[in-house]
């Protein structure tokens, strides 16, 4: 019940713009976008709350969708959409699945990347005014999850996906990881601006998946008091780096690609030359949208850069391989713990492999040092390390 009275609050009394009851009343067509079953909003105690505000706008249910912005991932199943939304939220409303790669899905707007025209789901252009619902953790693409990022990439289309993470192999991870005013941020801003993002309201979440906090209201001046708050409880103050880390990508390892995170995170508390062990159950594999990811592996960013730049493999997969690869070959090697990933194929994306975390510290230690520092970062994919 406190949960929801906090929620309430919240959104009751938004950060920087009108109540939502008052906000949406001259609307005519509402969309509420949501994160997908790879986050842990705690959308069936927000979603009931928020269309209560719309039905007091004056918003009826022919008035309304949802949008699930699962940007590229693949799509949530009937039971996964019961799970997330609730039983009766899910029989009682539409709720759609973003699309990112079937064009008739999707339509352009007026804001560019790279030149060309954004892409984005109709049901955003169809739509006067949109919800966005999600949660706040640090984000090695745009500094922090949470606010516009629920427009770019949640409901965008391939190429203006595979072009926003593009741009974000110009700037290191130190530089973007983290850090709420970069670029990156001030483009998904800026399309979700454009796109007509009015509201939003985005959890804060503890490292045990427990509620601290909600914000809601305008999508930049209330994120930006969210990543306050996510900054606060994910920030992990460290005296000096670590010779070897231990990255627990738990329960961010649904496959490989969420996971991978996690080493990005750990970049930030790693040594030149030390070591990762990634700790990753990843059931559904490496990648299964991506087979690039198996084809290619990690082992040669640069030539992979390369490749893509020519058209020769895919940008939106390249730009993982290329990122992580970078700090494989140049930052830290990487051991990989995982069931759903056997050794033959770990070997094969560019890991060095391990049966269980034991066998992976002995291996680290014999690397490293048997007197080397070790880190251990648990729900590594959403902790910040921070130098004093």
């Amino acid at each position: 019940m406190e949960k929801l009275k906090l929620i309430s609050k919240r959104i009751k009394n938004p950060i920087g713009c009108l109540p939502l009851r008052k906000y949406a009343s001259s609307a005519k067509s509402v969309l509420i976008i949501t994160d997908d079953n790879t986050r842990f909003t705690p959308l069936k105690s927000i979603l009931p709350i928020v269309l209560n505000e719309l039905r007091d706008a004056g918003i009826t249910n022919k008035q309304l969708k949802i949008l699930i912005a699962s940007g590229t991932h693949r799509p949530m199943t009937k039971k996964e959409i019961r799970d997330k939304f609730g039983s009766a939220l899910a029989a009682n409303y539409k709720i759609y699945n973003h699309s990112w790669n079937k064009e008739s899905s999707l339509s352009r707007i007026s804001e560019k990347i790279r030149g060309r025209r954004i892409c984005i789901n109709r049901l955003a252009k169809e739509a006067d005014f949109i919800v966005g619902i999600g949660s706040i953790v640090p984000h090695a693409t745009t500094g922090f999850s949470g606010g516009g990022k629920i427009i770019l990439p949640g409901i965008c289309g391939k190429e203006t996906v595979e072009d926003m993470h593009w741009e974000a192999l110009n700037f290191q991870m130190k530089e973007i990881l983290g850090v709420y005013d970069n670029p990156m941020r001030r483009r998904v801003d800026s399309v979700a601006e454009k796109s007509g993002l009015k509201f939003i309201v985005n959890a804060i979440m503890d490292c045990k998946g427990r509620l601290v906090d909600v914000v809601a209201g305008d999508p930049v001046k209330a994120h930006k008091k969210g990543v306050e708050l996510a900054k606060a409880i994910f920030g992990l103050p460290m005296d000096s780096l670590a010779d070897i880390v231990i990255a627990d990508a738990k329960p961010m390892d649904i496959d490989l690609r969420q996971a991978i995170k996690a080493v990005a995170s750990s970049e930030l508390a790693v040594k030149d030359g030390g070591v990762i062990i990634l700790l990753a159950r990843c059931p559904e594999g490496a990648a299964p949208q991506f087979p690039e990811f198996e084809k290619y592996g990690f082992s040669d960013p640069d030539k992979l850069k390369v490749m893509a730049e020519k058209g020769k493999i895919n940008r939106l997969a390249a730009y993982t391989l290329i990122a992580i690869g970078r700090i494989i070959k140049y930052k830290a090697k990487v051991i990989l713990v995982s069931k759903g990933i056997p050794r033959g194929a770990a070997e094969k994306l560019g890991f060095l492999w391990a049966r269980s975390l034991e066998a992976a510290l002995r291996k680290a230690k014999d690397l490293s040092g048997q007197n080397a520092r070790v880190v251990f970062l648990k729900r590594a994919c959403e902790v910040l390390p921070l130098m004093n």
